[in-house]
């Protein structure tokens, strides 16, 4: 019934209340909806990596979808990378007086800031949301003679020097293959992975054959999958995947899953306020059909953590990557 209010129901138990959607996708439409959220108007977006990797992609697809709902009028995407993700956040970290910036983070940061022993902290941001779970894909040129993942991981244990491309040192990408590797009675520190500052340098090494294969998030494979430039070997997810075609590990024998997660921090000076409305744009964004098709488009999972519950998440994530890294030897 429009007008009824749904107390608490909201994000960080703010009200909803049915009304008539008066922008986006669904305008138009009787929802449960913020009877007061304010549209943020221009924001700059710090991606950690260069052109083409994930940070930046995620960025882009967010703030697209937050345009789609008119919950952002502009935006722009600042590529800062190096330094396992911790350049892209000390930039961002002195934007803290400022309201227009927004940093995506996410697994790779975390390892990032354990790896390099970094005395940056993510905690000196605010929390806002996860945005997203992403799979990761290794792959190999189109005429490379590797057709199948174990082919690949038979001629890495006999000649351990055969380079892997990746992301940065101790990214989802390099703990990923690590833990293959161990998994099949490897040591991840005999590896030669050889660490790039996202997906778009790790496919150049790939196809230039500087390297014999690269592993990182699906997305950023995609579209040479499709355009039959590069063959997928193994997929890390549970099960195969629409928008890219591969396998899975546990399809060819190899039991073991890993997946990746972004989300969005932004600066330390915003008031109680301020960082609940950034709450409710990033939950009106979520709720829209834009943000639904790109999951759906990059074959993304949901990762709804808001406010305190994705503070929490971090603080877990912190503790469970920085143990992992110790075991393989990568901090």
């Amino acid at each position: 019934t429009a007008g009824r209010v749904a107390k608490g129901r909201g994000v960080e138990g703010s009200d909803l209340t049915c009304l008539t959607v008066t922008t986006g996708s669904l305008k138009g439409q009787l929802k449960w909806w913020y009877k007061e959220v304010t549209p943020l108007t221009k924001l700059e977006w710090v991606a950690s990596s260069g052109v083409g990797g994930g940070y930046g992609t995620t960025a882009i697809a967010f703030a697209d979808a937050m345009k789609a709902e008119g919950m952002l009028s502009d935006y722009t995407v600042s590529y800062k990378s190096g330094g396992s993700g911790t350049v892209g956040l000390g930039y961002f970290l002195d934007q803290k007086d400022r309201k227009d910036v927004a940093l995506v983070t996410g697994f790779a940061m975390v390892s990032g800031i354990a790896a390099t022993k970094s005395k940056l902290k993510l905690e000196d941001s605010k929390a806002i949301s996860g945005l997203m779970r992403e799979w990761e894909a290794i792959v190999v040129p189109a005429s490379s003679k590797y057709k199948t993942i174990n082919q690949l991981l038979d001629d890495i244990k006999a000649n351990p020097k055969l380079p892997i491309a990746g992301g940065s040192k101790a990214t989802v990408d390099h703990v990923f293959m690590g833990l293959l590797l161990e998994k099949v009675g490897m040591k991840a520190s005999d590896m030669n992975y050889i660490p790039y500052s996202g997906g778009g340098e790790v496919t150049t090494s790939v196809l230039g054959g500087q390297t014999v294969a690269g592993v990182s998030g699906t997305s950023e494979f995609t579209s040479y999958v499709k355009a039959g430039k590069l063959r997928v070997l193994a997929l890390s997810s549970p099960n195969r995947l629409k928008s890219i075609k591969g396998q899975t590990l546990i399809a060819q024998g190899i039991n073991f899953s890993m997946g990746n997660w972004r989300g969005i921090m932004a600066p330390s000076s915003l008031s109680e306020a301020e960082r609940v409305n950034w709450l409710k744009v990033v939950d009106v964004t979520r709720a829209g059909d834009a943000w639904k098709a790109t999951l759906a488009a990059k074959d993304w999972t949901n990762q709804t953590d808001s406010g305190k519950s994705w503070e929490t998440f971090l603080a877990g994530q912190k503790k469970d990557i920085t143990a992992t890294l110790v075991t393989l030897g990568l901090a």
